[in-house]
């Protein structure tokens, strides 16, 4: 009896000891901004004031802070996956285990803000059709890319039921602008249900984004849409330069599994590049960003990640063809395989830029325009008002 009374109070007493050692080592360890293997910034200690206290701010930033910033986080991510994975979850931390290791962000309908979504489609239909009359119909293009939950249906587990991200498509095609909708989806649909065994993949397992043999169908999809024809794939050699990438969506897991592969399309011509970044008056001579694999944000290879403003002469192209990419991150792979085609190519990210496109497009001599993203991007994205400036 006496054994059995203590057992409450030993349980007890591990418990607090654990928690007070948590706390301690949280005041004593060094905070850290940035989480390489989450790819963010890490909540930091909130400022205090009756006025915050009072209205529940203040707790609600402390709670974040205190989980961002708990010893050791990026273990205990694994150990809560290890147990998820033994009660034979398919969902964990916002992520579907999928097939052949494949790992799908959860996307469902109540995710999406409808207020933003509907806001977003109106100001790029607009936008849209504002620059199809200055530059003309045949010279711009949306391309809105779907997430691998949409192409790659075979690898979802059974009872995943993710937003139909298509739906996105048709609500822009109801505002007029069908004729500049790169048909990207089909494109990719049909690629994948052609792969065979020793293909490439079109999507990363670990990652969000489309891999470069991805790219490269969107980048035939795009080309035939305007008109051009498109290299093909004897035109590069592939070059595989990372077998050990884990992405964004591995980082909510944090569980083993098998990396994956970064490869480049190397044009069999490849031009004397001069790459500029917001603005530097300093070129690079390279579209990739090498030093990029030796950091946890591989994908930043291509085109050293996030800038506002990036601009690449192509020497080989007539100087007045000048290609517009209004992006997130999906066009960082896929721009390597435009810019063959133009002299000038930009890019521009709503997210980093606070100019006013317009000018930004009047003031550069823009001829060409593509506006690429990805689509869950897209619709959560509220830079996008941007375009109305």
């Amino acid at each position: 009896m006496k054994k059995q009374s203590l057992y409450p109070a030993v349980v007890t007493g591990l418990f607090c000891a654990f928690l007070g050692c948590g706390a301690l080592l949280s005041v004593l360890m060094p905070k850290k901004s940035f989480s390489e293997t989450e790819n963010r910034y890490l909540a930091q200690l909130p400022i205090f004031s009756w006025e915050r206290l009072a209205d529940g701010t203040f707790g609600t930033d402390y709670e974040k802070y205190l989980s961002d910033q708990f010893p050791f986080r990026d273990s205990w991510i694994g150990v809560k996956t290890a147990a998820e994975q033994l009660q034979m979850k398919k969902e964990i931390n916002g992520v579907w285990l999928g097939s052949d290791q494949f790992l799908f962000e959860a996307l469902y309908p109540e995710d999406i803000d409808r207020v933003l979504y509907e806001k977003n489609i109106e100001r790029l239909s607009v936008f849209a059709r504002s620059q199809e009359g200055l530059l003309g119909s045949a010279h711009v293009r949306i391309m809105l890319i779907p997430s691998a939950s949409e192409i790659l249906t075979d690898k979802l587990p059974a009872f995943a039921s993710p937003f139909p991200q298509k739906q996105l498509i048709t609500d822009l095609e109801k505002n007029g602008i069908s004729s500049l909708m790169v048909p990207v989806q089909s494109a990719l649909a049909s690629a994948h249900s052609e792969l065979h065994s020793s293909d490439r993949e079109l999507y990363y397992r670990t990652d969000h984004h489309w891999t470069s043999s991805g790219a490269y169908v969107g980048y035939r999809s795009w080309a035939d849409s305007m008109g051009f024809k498109p290299l093909s794939p004897s035109d590069f050699t592939v070059e595989t330069v990372s077998g050990n990438f884990l992405g964004t969506i591995h980082s909510k897991l944090n569980l083993p599994i098998k990396p994956d592969s970064i490869e480049l399309y190397r044009p069999l011509e490849e031009p004397e590049w001069n790459v500029y970044y917001d603005g530097s008056s300093e070129p690079s001579h390279s579209l990739y960003s090498m030093k990029a694999l030796q950091t946890r944000d591989q994908y930043r290879v291509f085109l050293d990640g996030n800038h506002g403003w990036t601009k690449i002469e192509n020497p080989a192209q007539p100087s007045d063809k000048k290609l517009l990419i209004l992006k997130d991150s999906y066009a960082h792979s896929f721009a390597p395989f435009a810019a063959l085609h133009f002299g000038e190519t930009h890019m521009v990210d709503l997210r980093y830029f606070n100019g006013k496109i317009s000018s930004f497009i009047r003031e550069q001599g823009i001829t060409d325009l593509l506006i690429l993203y990805h689509m869950p991007g897209f619709m959560k994205d509220a830079n996008i008002s941007k375009l109305g400036w």
